[in-house]
């Protein structure tokens, strides 16, 4: 691609990036859908450079995943925020989830399977400097004797 091209095309993306209209086509058609945009949006639609590609990230990753049914990225998202403990989270990709054709026993999988991963990978972390705190211990009674 011609260097003039590329340079165009990035001046463009870069404006939109920043336009104050499509934040507010985006904060529209998302409003259409759920009934509101919620807290996390609505605070990042201040600043519609930040606003704009978060929106459109979360579109194709959600919306429109590349290889996963869209049923899918929500259970994946359920299993996420219930990983994160993101109760907000939870709350907007169960239904979502449920809207995408999944029932409630798919999403208490979700639930339970990011709640075993969770704990397995709290009690990794803990252990492992619980080790650590041992080998110290230990290190300190070997040096007094």
């Amino acid at each position: 691609m011609p260097e003039r091209n590329r340079k165009e095309i990035l001046k463009t993306v870069r404006e939109l990036m920043g336009d104050e209209a499509l934040a507010e086509t985006l904060a529209d058609t998302i409003a259409e859908q759920r009934g509101s945009l919620g807290f996390l949006l609505e605070t990042l639609k201040r600043r519609p450079k930040t606003f704009n590609p978060f929106v459109l990230k979360g579109t194709s990753v959600f919306r429109e995943p590349s290889s996963l049914d869209r049923k899918t990225a929500e259970l994946v998202a359920v299993g996420a925020a219930t990983a994160l403990t993101c109760e907000h989270c939870l709350e907007a990709h169960m239904t979502r989830a449920m809207e995408a054709g999944a029932d409630v026993d798919e999403i208490m999988d979700a639930i339970l399977i990011a709640g075993a991963i969770s704990e397995s990978s709290a009690l990794s972390v803990a252990f492992r400097k619980y080790k650590q705190l041992e080998g110290k211990l230990k290190r300190k009674t070997a040096a007094r004797e």
